[in-house]
């Protein structure tokens, strides 16, 4: 039988906690290592993060927990003992990828950083993630996602500019940014460094900082920077151009339609006689303060209004429909519930139900890839309860 994914034999211990480290380790799962979570014994921090059903806590109910460690093995250690070290210096001996992202506390710390490790697994391959690397002024700063978040130059330019920069002060986006981006950057780096183990035979130690993954996302802004351009102002008064953050010279935004949001972006002279034809050439399109594009952005807030009037009567996926047929950026803002049934998502099979024994029937986020010449073992197992496979793995 053809093994599953991109990975199989390949042994990975997953010692995060929270987000950045099983993220990581949840990627190499769902690629097809063989994944152990390695929990203290009071379990994994994301078991008490949520969300929970009803808003009930639970430990082995958090939907964050159970979509970040699907597909994996579970164990739980207590690395502080000397018994707890020693049963994780032995399935260290037989694992290719170690996994972490303190604090709280690093294997390091606990006598267990890559030094020690190395000398029973000369091949092993150890991945640190934390907030800013392990050398530079920051090095010993703890850090949260938000805080990731607004040092990372990414708060600053969200949602645009705004009247008052005094009273509207930065802001970071939902979720868990920073930490997913980390997570990616450390997956990204241990498949090097595992590529490099096949064809060397040597491992390697993996620093990761999430604060540096979160500025290489900046590539636009740096590039400005690179260039001597100003970072784009907040000040409203002072951007000149009717796009967010004053960055793109063009009409585009986000337009109001009776059942959520649309984004559109006509932004060459061109694409707006095309949008023009998707709202039926309305009267007011031959205004001279919207027949050119730096009319229109100097007239943009007459403009917008109109335009707001005119979508507020449809709904976002007509007016996306209508205006990708005439080959105009177009797009509606879906929320998180409108990506659960998805016609795309759907038709691709992104999403995959899995039943767990505490949780039950859920749908899962799967992977945005797909293999041609091996099927990924996205529903192998849910993720582990706490302790699950102690006697499986760490008893023989």
């Amino acid at each position: 039988m053809t093994p599953k994914g991109l990975l199989p034999g390949v042994r990975v211990l997953d010692v995060g906690q929270g987000i950045s480290g099983p993220y990581c380790a949840k990627i190499l799962a769902q690629m097809g290592a063989e994944v152990i979570k390695v929990e203290p014994p009071a379990g994994d921090s994301a078991r008490r993060m949520g969300p929970f059903p009803s808003d009930l806590p639970h430990t082995e109910k958090s939907g964050l927990f159970l979509a970040l460690n699907a597909n994996k093995y579970g164990v739980t250690l207590d690395l502080s003992s000397p018994e707890g070290a020693e049963s994780f210096r032995k399935l260290a001996a037989t694992a290719d990828i170690v996994i972490e992202n303190p604090p709280p506390i690093s294997l390091e710390e606990l006598g267990l950083g890559y030094e020690s490790l190395q000398q029973i697994n000369p091949g092993l391959i150890l991945t640190s993630i934390t907030p800013f690397g392990r050398r530079g002024p920051y090095k010993d700063f703890k850090a949260t996602d938000l805080i990731l978040y607004h040092m990372s130059g990414h708060a600053h330019g969200l949602l645009g500019a705004v009247k008052d920069p005094d009273k509207d002060p930065p802001i970071r986006a939902g979720g868990h940014q920073a930490e997913f981006v980390g997570g990616l950057a450390a997956a990204t780096a241990t498949m090097m460094a595992l590529y490099g183990k096949q064809m060397k035979g040597q491992g390697s130690q993996i620093n990761v900082s999430s604060f540096e993954a979160m500025v290489t996302q900046l590539i636009s802004g740096l590039a400005n920077s690179a260039w001597g351009r100003p970072a784009p102002p907040r000040d409203l008064a002072m951007v000149e151009e009717a796009a967010i953050g004053g960055m793109v010279g063009a009409i585009g935004g986000i337009l109001p339609c009776n059942d959520g949001y649309v984004a559109i972006s006509p932004r060459e002279d061109a694409q707006w006689e095309r949008w023009l034809v998707v709202m039926g050439n309305p009267t007011w399109s031959t205004d001279d303060r919207y027949s050119t594009r730096d009319a229109r952005q100097k007239n943009s807030p007459s403009l917008w209004k109109l335009l707001s009037d005119w979508s507020i009567n449809y709904s976002k996926h007509e007016i996306a429909r209508l205006g990708q047929e005439q080959r105009v950026p177009c797009f509606p803002v879906n929320t998180v519930l409108d990506l659960m049934s998805d016609e795309h998502l759907a038709h691709r099979e992104f999403f995959v139900e899995m039943d767990h024994p505490e949780a039950g029937t859920l749908k899962y986020p799967g992977a945005a890839y797909k293999l041609s010449n091996s099927d990924l073992p996205l529903t192998a197992r849910p993720a582990p309860l706490l302790g699950q496979h102690n006697q499986e793995i760490l008893e023989v």
